[in-house]
C-alpha cells in the first residue's frame, strides 16, 4: 500500500510557533500541576529542552503574559464552557489558555490558524474528544474577540 499522506512543511517561522505553542502547553500544564511561576517554568524549560527551533520570545512573553493576566482570560474562555472548569482536562483548559492569548494578543495571526493549532494539540495532548470541545468553545471566543474578523467569513 501506498501512503498518500502528503507531506506538508510549515515554513520555518511558523513551524518555530508551532513548537513554541505545543512547550507553552506544557508548560501551563506544568503550572497547573506543580503551582510553578512563569519565570521557574521558563527557566527550567529553557535549561532542559532543546529551543534552538522554537520561538522562544513567543514562549516566553505569552506565557508571563498568560500568569499575569488569567482571569482576564479566563473571563473569556469559562462562559462559554457549559460545565464546571474543574471538571475539565488541565491539557484542554491550557490549550484554551493558549489560544485565547492568542486570540487576544496575536491579531496577526488569523482566527482560523489558532484554532486549528489549538485543535491539534488537544488532539495530540489532551484525552479523547477534547479537541472538539476546544473547537467549540474556542469558535465562540474567536466570536468575542475578533468579531469583525469572523464576521468576513
Amino acid at each position: 500500500m501506498t501512503n498518500h499522506k502528503k507531506n506538508k512543511r510549515l515554513p520555518e517561522p511558523l513551524a518555530r510557533k508551532h513548537r513554541a505553542r505545543k512547550r507553552l502547553v506544557q508548560a501551563l500544564y506544568q503550572m497547573h500541576y506543580n503551582d510553578m511561576t512563569a519565570k521557574v517554568v521558563i527557566e527550567q524549560f529553557l535549561e532542559e529542552q532543546d529551543f534552538n527551533k522554537v520561538d522562544t520570545e513567543f514562549f516566553k512573553s505569552a506565557l508571563k503574559y498568560i500568569e499575569s493576566n488569567r482571569e482576564e482570560i479566563e473571563s473569556y474562555i469559562d462562559p462559554h464552557l457549559g460545565r464546571e472548569k474543574d471538571s475539565l482536562g488541565a491539557v484542554e483548559y491550557a490549550v484554551l489558555l493558549m489560544a485565547t492569548y492568542e486570540l487576544l494578543k496575536h491579531l496577526e495571526t488569523p482566527f482560523k490558524v489558532v484554532i486549528n493549532e489549538a485543535i491539534l494539540m488537544a488532539t495530540e495532548f489532551g484525552g479523547e474528544g477534547g479537541h472538539t470541545f476546544v473547537n467549540g468553545v474556542l469558535t465562540k471566543v474567536a466570536a468575542d474577540t475578533r468579531k469583525f474578523e469572523v464576521n468576513q467569513q
